[in-house]
Parts: structure tokens; sequence; C-alpha cells
């Protein structure tokens, strides 16, 4: 894997998730809700205050955290990527 912002939300979520949730083969691809990681709301909100410590950001715009950006691993990275340009 050579993204390392990537990896980092990889990691995270996989200690978020418990591990009979976490994927056999997460990537970008890995959706954060059904299918994928199997996240509900609460899940999301500690891997959002997980990425904001990780990370040193504030992902609290409401326009930002968007349906689309939370769907998978990748726009995840993608959003907080976009948040360290």
């Amino acid at each position: 894997m050579t993204d390392p912002t990537l990896a980092r939300v990889l990691a995270i979520l996989s200690g978020v998730a418990r591990a009979d949730r976490v994927p056999r083969e997460p990537g970008a691809d890995t959706l954060l809700g059904e299918n994928g990681y199997w996240l509900d709301s609460v899940d999301m909100l500690e891997v959002i205050l997980a990425c904001e410590h990780e990370f040193d950001i504030s992902l609290g715009d409401p326009d930002e955290l968007t349906e689309e950006a939370l769907a998978s691993v990748g726009s995840l990275a993608a959003l907080i990527a976009r948040k360290l340009a």
C-alpha cells in the first residue's frame, strides 16, 4: 500500500470496528457501511473523531461530511487528504 493516508485510515477503522466486522482484504473501495465495515452512526462518529486526532484536522463542516465522503475508505481518505493539502 503506497498511500500513507489510506493506510492510517485503514488502521483507524480496524481499531474502531469489531474484529468480526473487519473485511478480509480492506482497501480503498471497501464500504464503511453495509457490505463493508458495517459501521453504524456511533461507530462513524468514533472514526471521525479518531481521524481528527490522528491527522490533527477538523472534520466538523457539514458540507464536507457528506454521504459520499463517508461512503468508502477511499472517499474518507480523499477528504482527509484535501484537508491536509
